[in-house]
């Protein structure tokens, strides 16, 4: 993190803002190449900022001076432009990979949709201060000659550099106050490509940033051209499909991605950990035996079904009904299968004309069973015999 100061905040067009930082002594120097950005965030109110990117329009070669341009909308710029001289600002950076390349781009050509000049302001002062051999066109988009920001400053980049030339392309309104220069109404045609490159567009590399929509219109037309991919080189201020697809990893979304990654494994772990703290041992180890128990729950509501059965039957039924002797027949035959020792061994009993008369003809108590006797077995059934 490098600290620096503000040393000027300014409108350069009713919409557009230039923050220009002044190193502070003893302070390091923010090393950057031209077209980088940089995160940075301030005091308001005594509170820290969120930190936001923006391109730096100024060139490596001015190292005590640090600028930043950015559209004079929404609360943040707002608090930008709240700034005075002397207040503190942190640079973080710097990132991004929409670097001009001097060792391979023989011609380049530079598209700039409004806003989108910043980074490209940085890489043609940079080429101006060091004498660059480049051929650089900047082909520059704006909305109405009111709203060209670092006019001035083209004019003179120029006049410093004879392989540096501008292009103004004017979506409406006059062009007065650009006089001298090359204006375009409209937007970039092919037909203004095909005479800017001399239709040898694979011997070119094409810079290209500004709103989504500007860029994919840039990036479909010099396709359909045949430019080589890998010399089409943009910068997106939004998120989405018109990312950067500069040479150089842009340190930020590595982080963002490895931030996520590491912040959902976090989540699952805690939630995995939450629920086994919220489930009592006991029913974990339900769980665990939970085949075991089924098996044995089943066995066991069998045999307390059979045994409800017969005990209703002989209390619901009228003694001298033919279901009593069916459900008393049942109960003896269920119980000496359970008892250790079986009465079987015992002789059987021949009953007698008399008994069986008087079983017909006497009242219902002479047929009242003897006192039961009740034994449970281990898994918890209850016989009575």
């Amino acid at each position: 993190m490098y600290e620096y100061s503000v040393d000027s905040v300014k409108n350069i067009t009713p919409s557009t803002l230039l923050l220009t930082l002044q190193k502070d002594e003893g302070e390091r120097i923010f090393p950057f190449l031209p077209g980088q950005y940089a995160a940075i965030s301030f005091y308001r109110h005594r509170r820290p900022t969120a930190a936001r990117c923006f391109s730096v329009v100024s060139s490596p070669t001015t190292q005590d001076k640090l600028q930043f341009s950015m559209r004079a909308k929404g609360h943040y710029t707002k608090a930008i432009a709240g700034l005075q001289k002397g207040d503190k600002v942190k640079v973080r950076g710097p990132f991004g990979g929409f670097v001009l390349n001097q060792s391979d781009d023989v011609n380049a050509v530079f598209l700039a949709g409004g806003i989108g000049i910043t980074p490209f302001m940085s890489m043609a002062t940079y080429a101006a201060a060091v004498q660059s051999k480049l051929n650089i066109t900047l082909l520059y988009s704006c909305q109405n000659q009111e709203d060209v920001p670092f006019l001035s400053e083209l004019k003179d980049l120029e006049k410093k550099n004879p392989n540096f030339k501008v292009i103004f392309i004017l979506g409406e309104g006059p062009s007065d106050k650009l006089s001298g220069q090359r204006v375009v109404s409209g937007r970039i045609t092919p037909e203004l490509l095909d005479e800017v490159t001399s239709h040898k567009y694979f011997e070119k590399y094409f810079y290209i940033c500004g709103p989504p929509p500007f860029m994919k219109a840039m990036v479909a037309t010099l396709q359909s051209k045949g430019a080589t991919k890998h010399h089409i080189i943009t910068e997106a201020f939004a998120q989405g499909s018109h990312r950067q697809t500069g040479k150089i990893k842009s340190w930020p979304y590595n982080i963002y991605a490895l931030s996520a990654v590491g912040l959902a494994l976090g989540s699952f772990t805690v939630m995995v950990s939450d629920i086994f703290n919220i489930l009592p041992p006991s029913t974990l180890s339900q769980y665990n035996e939970s085949g075991k128990t089924l098996l044995k729950n089943k066995r066991q509501e069998d045999l307390d079904a059979l045994v409800n059965s017969m005990t209703s039957a002989r209390s619901v039924a009228s003694p001298d009904s033919a279901a009593v002797t069916a459900a008393n027949k049942a109960a003896n035959d269920a119980a000496a299968a359970t008892q250790t020792v079986v009465k079987k061994q015992a002789a059987p009993t021949t009953s007698t004309p008399t008994s069986t008369t008087t079983t017909q003809t006497t009242q219902p108590t002479a047929t009242t069973p003897p006192p039961k006797k009740c034994t449970t077995t281990q898994s918890g059934v209850t016989t009575c015999v």
